[in-house]
């Protein structure tokens, strides 16, 4: 409806209501009257009018990136096995240019088996004790001890106990062919190898003054009667000249050249039995060779009164035409200071009778695998790199020979160490050992028995009988 035709519809009805309003005086009663109107007005209000429009979101997302990452891990260290060896304080030390032989042992063994550590049981220097503590572990079978030091007098003594390992089938035969024979031999029992060594020792050879020989146009003795008349020939020329020197003292070193002229002639300490056969014929020959050395001046009667160490002044001195004594002086009779014939003397093996071989007797120290040990087979790696060249060689030249590794002699390093190395190799292969489990109830009966011949109380006969029964009936 327009705005027009709602005024005049306002203003009719005033006009009615005031002509109603003058006609009569009595209102007329109120009517209810029913109508629609339509009022148009003006109406402010809020419209929410959706916009179409851009929304930036942001989000996280994973993105795979090829890259290399470096992850540091701490290991956890793999269990070892522990090898234990009992030897004396030597091995900690050196007395030449390498390391202590426990170093030297423990390099090498963790090159080659990382998986087993080396430690070391430090043993008694005296032999008494040092022995004792090994009868007191073996009577208890202790387990923690795998391998263990042993001289060659203890060697047969605990082989016949059974507080050993045999050591046959451990080492191939190409391993076993770089060992010196005399050796193994040495260290086996009853046929079964029992320690591998030595690694260090002592071998008797003869020393003779070469320039001496030189002069007389002799060459070095190889035959017991070669070296008499070398001796008559040069004393005949060289007024005050000992002949050939050598310990006859009543102790162990008495028995020791008494193994090696017993070998010269062809004896053999016991029969296949195990009985005492030194008082054989070639046994008897031999105790009276001895004796006739002193009855004709070639060995002087004080030799009786001389240890080891005061049989070798004569000839250190340059008063000796011949000594029999121990590698070990190969060392130092170059040097002024304390050998008055540097550069005049040779070292070979001992003479013998036609009949015999020449023998050198071995003071050495081998290693064996305890019975017992709880660690057996890493035990034997351990014994295998011991005798080595590597760990030979650094033996050698920290402690001095002997060595059972035959390489070792020809080596650069070692010959540069001692010159004279080479001199002592030939000696090496006549080691000889008393094989006996009684070693020192036997050697006691002997001292007594090898004193009362050379010194005429006794024929060598009725010396070497008492010394049989004796042996015999030992337990």
């Amino acid at each position: 409806m327009s705005k027009r035709n709602v005024c005049l519809t306002l203003l009719v009805l005033a006009l009615l209501a005031a002509v109603a309003a003058c006609a009569a005086p009595t209102p007329p009663p109120p009517q209810i009257v029913q109508q629609t109107v339509v009022v148009e007005k003006q109406v402010q209000q809020t419209v929410v009018v959706p916009v179409q429009q851009t929304v930036v979101v942001e989000k996280q997302a994973t993105v795979v990136v090829p890259q290399t990452v470096v992850v540091q891990q701490t290991a956890v260290p793999a269990k070892k096995t522990i090898v234990t060896i009992a030897y004396n304080g030597y091995f900690n030390k050196t007395f030449g240019p390498a390391d202590p032989p426990i170093k030297a042992i423990q390099a090498e063994v963790a090159k080659k088996y990382p998986d087993i550590q080396v430690v070391l049981n430090v043993m008694p220097y005296e032999g008494g004790p040092w022995h004792d503590t090994y009868v007191a572990w073996f009577q208890g079978k202790d387990t923690s001890m795998d391998l263990i030091g042993v001289s060659n007098y203890w060697l047969p003594e605990f082989a016949q106990a059974g507080w050993l390992l045999p050591l046959d089938g451990k080492f191939s035969k190409d391993y076993l062919s770089h060992l010196t024979p005399a050796f193994v031999q040495a260290f086996s029992y009853k046929g079964q190898l029992m320690g591998l060594g030595p690694w260090w020792g002592g071998i008797g050879g003869l020393y003779y003054r070469k320039d001496l020989l030189t002069k007389y146009n002799l060459q070095p003795p190889k035959t017991y009667d070669d070296l008499v008349k070398d001796v008559k020939t040069i004393q005949a020329g060289e007024p005050g000249m000992s002949g050939w020197t050598w310990p006859a003292l009543k102790d162990q070193v008495l028995v020791n050249q008494w193994v090696q002229y017993l070998n010269g002639y062809g004896g053999s300490a016991f029969d296949a039995n195990g009985k005492c056969a030194m008082n054989n014929a070639q046994g008897v020959a031999a105790l009276k060779f001895m004796k006739s050395l002193f009855e004709t001046g070639v060995t002087p009667k004080e030799a009786l009164t001389w240890k080891e160490e005061e049989s070798l002044v004569r000839f250190a001195s340059g008063t000796a035409i011949f000594h029999s004594g121990r590698q070990d002086m190969t060392f130092w009779l170059d040097d002024a200071k304390q050998s008055k014939i540097p550069g005049k003397w040779g070292f070979l093996p001992s003479p013998a009778a036609p009949t015999g071989k020449a023998a050198g007797y071995l003071e050495a120290w081998a290693f064996s695998i305890n019975k017992f040990s709880a660690n057996p087979d890493a035990a034997a790696k351990v014994l295998e790199v011991m005798f080595d060249f590597n760990v030979q060689k650094a033996f050698n030249l920290s402690q001095g020979p002997l060595q059972a590794n035959m390489d070792i002699y020809k080596d650069a390093d070692v010959i540069k160490n001692n010159p004279n190395m080479p001199l002592i190799q030939p000696v090496l292969d006549t080691a000889v050992i008393l094989p006996t489990p009684k070693f020192s109830g036997i050697t006691l009966i002997l001292e007594e028995e090898l004193s009362s011949a050379l010194t005429g109380s006794k024929t060598a006969e009725a010396a070497l009988n008492d010394s049989c029964q004796r042996i015999d009936t030992l337990k």
